[in-house]
C-alpha cells in the first residue's frame, strides 16, 4: 500500500525470516561467533537462548549458509514436537540418508553410519533443533543418544539446541540433568541496543530500496526503542504501522506525532501478543507500556537520556535493579580482562578448597561449565548441582557455589565462586576490581540466574529413590528429615508414604520443585540445614 508512495521495492518491516534483511547487532555477532567456535571446536552440545522476536531463527539460517558444504553437512529441524521415531526419520531425511525405517533400531544405525563416514571424510555434521523448548522428554533422550555418538576423541555430531528461555527451565529439571550437563557452550541472545536501533531501521529500509525519501527523527527513534525494548519483531511491527500512518498523513518524516499514533494503534495488539508469545519483560515492559500510553494520550514531549543503558531481565530473575550502571560496566569489563580458563581454575580451587580438597594444578583442559567443572569436582568426591533462580534463593542453600555471569567468553559465561557471606557482602573468586568481596546487590546485577552448588554427600543420602525402595541410605534420609523436623516416624530404611510426604514438605519449605525421587537439590538443602558450624557453610549458624 505505502511502498509505491515511498519509492520502496517491497515492505521493509515484515515479520518473515528473510536472510537478506539480516542485521548483525553486537549481540548477534557474539552469538554467531560463539556458535561457530563451538562447532569448529567440536563441543558437541550448544545451547542458544533468546526471547521471542530476537532473531534466533534468522541467525541460525545465516549460520548454516556460512557453513560450506565441502566441509560441513547441516540439518535444521524446526518441528521438534514429533515422536522420537518421527524426529529421527526427519533428521535422516534432512541429511539425505535412508529414512524409510519404521523403528528406532532401524533409523539410528543409519544415522550413526552416516556420522562415522562424514567424520572419516573430514566433514563436520551440524544438527540444529529450533524451538527446542517444545521438546518432549523422549525427544530430549533421543538428542542425548545422538550426542553420545563419538569416536575415541571426537563428537560425531555438533548439536545446537535453540529456544526461548523456557528451554533453560526445561533442561534444569532433575530428570534432564544427563543432557544438561553435556552442554559445553551456552549463549543468551540479547535484544538490539538503544544505539543500534537507528542502524537496524536504516539497514532494513535500504534493503527495501529506500533512497533517502524517509527520515526518522531522533525522538521518534527513542520512542521506538522504549516501545520495543530492542526486540526486532516489535521494532518491525511499530515501524510498519508508522509508515502506514505517514502514508495516510502524506508525509515523509517519521516524527514523534507519527510514532505516537502508531503506538496508540498497535499497543493493544502488542499487549495481547506479549501474552500469547510469553515474552517476559517484567517491570521494564510495564514501564515501556506506560511511556507510550502516556505519549499517546497526553501528547507531551518525550525525552530519553542520551546515554540510557536499558536492559531486559526476565521477571523471574529480577530482584533489584543495578544501583550503579557504571559499577556494573566496570565489573563486566574487569571480567573480560581475565583469562577465562585461569579465572575458572581459581574458582574451582576455591570451591574444592572449602571442602578440604587438594587444589588442581594449571592444565590445558578447557574448564567449561557445567561439563568439565562437573568432572573435575567429581574427582574430589563432590557434587555439582544446577540451580536456576534468583541469587537470594541460591544463597538460601547456604553452600559454596559457582555463579554464572552475563559476561560471555570463549568458554561460555564467566563464572565466579561464592564461598562466604559477610553481612551484605559475598566472598568471591577470582577477585573483581582488586577485591575478593562484593556487595550482594552488585553481584545480583552481574549474574544470569544459573548457579551450581558444590557439596559433599558424605553420609550418604539417596538422590534417586522410589516408593517401596529399602536401603541404609534411606535410613540416613529419614534421620536427616527427623533432625530437620519433617519426619516423626520410625527409622526403618523403607521409602514409604510417610517418608515421601516428609520429603515433599521439606521441598516446599525450601522452594524446591517437587521431585518424587528426592533429587540432588533436596539432598543438598537437607544436608546444609542439618549441618553444624564445622561444615563449610556460606554463613555460619547463629551469625
Amino acid at each position: 500500500m505505502y511502498t509505491k508512495y515511498f519509492g520502496l521495492t517491497e515492505k521493509p518491516f515484515t515479520l518473515t525470516s528473510n536472510p537478506r534483511y539480516y542485521y548483525l547487532s553486537k549481540s548477534h555477532k557474539e552469538a554467531f561467533a560463539h556458535l561457530l567456535h563451538g562447532i569448529n571446536k567440536h563441543y558437541g552440545l550448544i545451547e542458544l537462548i533468546g526471547e521471542v522476536g530476537t532473531g534466533k531463527t534468522t541467525l541460525l539460517r545465516n549460520l548454516l549458509v556460512q557453513l560450506q558444504e565441502k566441509n560441513f553437512r547441516t540439518a535444521l529441524i524446526f518441528k521438534p514436537y514429533l515422536s522420537s521415531v518421527e524426529l529421527l526419520r526427519c533428521i535422516n531425511k534432512e541429511y539425505g540418508i535412508d529414512a524409510s525405517g519404521a523403528s528406532f533400531s532401524e533409523l539410528l544405525p543409519e544415522l550413526n553410519r552416516f556420522l562415522v563416514d562424514e567424520n572419516a571424510n573430514g566433514r563436520t555434521v551440524v544438527l540444529v533443533i529450533d524451538e527446542a523448548q517444545k521438546l518432549a522428554p523422549e525427544l530430549l533422550e533421543l538428542i542425548r543418544l545422538i550426542s553420545n555418538l563419538e569416536t575415541k576423541g571426537d563428537k560425531l555430531a555438533q548439536i545446537i539446541l535453540a529456544g526461548q528461555p523456557e528451554l533453560e527451565s526445561l533442561l534444569a529439571k532433575p530428570e534432564h540433568c544427563h543432557i544438561n550437563q553435556r552442554i559445553a557452550m551456552r549463549y543468551r541472545l540479547k535484544p538490539i541496543a538503544m544505539e543500534e536501533t537507528l542502524d537496524y531501521i536504516t539497514h532494513r529500509m535500504k534493503i527495501a530500496g529506500e533512497m533517502g525519501s524517509i527520515s526518522f527523527t531522533s525522538n521518534a527513534i527513542k520512542i521506538i526503542y522504549a516501545f520495543s525494548q530492542g526486540v526486532p519483531s516489535l521494532i518491525n511491527i511499530l515501524c510498519d504501522r508508522a509508515l502506514l500512518v505517514a502514508y495516510g498523513n502524506k508525509c515523509h518524516t517519521i516524527s514523534t506525532e507519527v510514532i505516537r499514533q502508531a503506538c496508540h494503534e498497535t499497543k493493544n495488539i502488542e499487549q495481547r501478543g506479549f501474552v500469547l508469545r510469553k515474552i517476559k519483560f517484567g517491570l521494564v515492559l510495564i514501564a515501556s507500556i506506560a511511556v507510550f500510553v502516556y505519549l499517546s494520550f497526553r501528547l507531551l514531549p518525550f525525552v530519553l537520556p542520551q546515554k540510557s543503558q536499558m536492559t531486559i531481565i526476565p521477571s523471574s530473575e529480577q530482584v533489584t535493579a543495578p544501583t550503579d550502571v557504571n559499577q556494573l560496566s566496570q565489573l563486566e569489563n574487569d571480567l573480560l580482562t581475565l583469562d577465562q580458563n585461569k579465572a575458572h581454575l581459581k574458582a574451582l580451587n576455591e570451591l574444592v578448597g572449602r571442602w578440604g580438597g587438594k587444589p588442581f594444578p594449571t592444565f590445558d583442559i578447557k574448564l567449561t561449565v557445567p561439563g568439565m567443572f562437573s568432572k573435575m569436582v567429581a574427582k574430589r568426591n563432590l557434587r555439582f548441582t544446577h540451580f536456576r533462580g534468583t541469587l537470594d534463593n541460591a544463597l538460601r542453600f547456604n553452600l559454596p557455589l559457582l555463579a554464572c555471569t552475563k559476561v560471555s567468553g570463549k568458554l561460555g559465561a564467566y563464572c565466579l565462586a561464592i564461598t562466604e557471606i559477610k553481612g551484605d557482602s559475598l566472598s568471591i573468586s577470582p577477585a573483581l576490581l582488586g577485591q575478593r568481596s562484593i556487595a550482594k546487590s552488585a553481584l545480583n546485577s552481574l549474574v544470569n540466574g544459573n548457579y551450581y552448588l558444590v557439596w559433599e554427600n558424605a553420609d550418604p543420602l539417596p538422590t534417586d529413590i522410589h516408593e517401596g525402595d529399602s536401603s541404609e541410605e534411606i535410613e540416613n534420609l529419614q534421620a536427616a528429615l527427623q533432625q530437620a523436623g519433617y519426619f516423626n516416624g520410625d527409622i526403618t530404611g523403607l521409602y514409604g508414604p510417610l517418608t515421601s510426604t516428609a520429603v515433599r514438605k521439606f521441598q516446599q519449605s525450601q522452594g524446591i520443585t517437587l521431585n518424587k525421587t528426592v533429587g540432588e537439590l533436596t539432598v543438598a538443602a537437607l544436608i546444609s540445614s542439618t549441618a553444624d558450624n564445622n561444615f563449610p557453610l556460606l554463613k555460619k549458624i547463629g551469625e
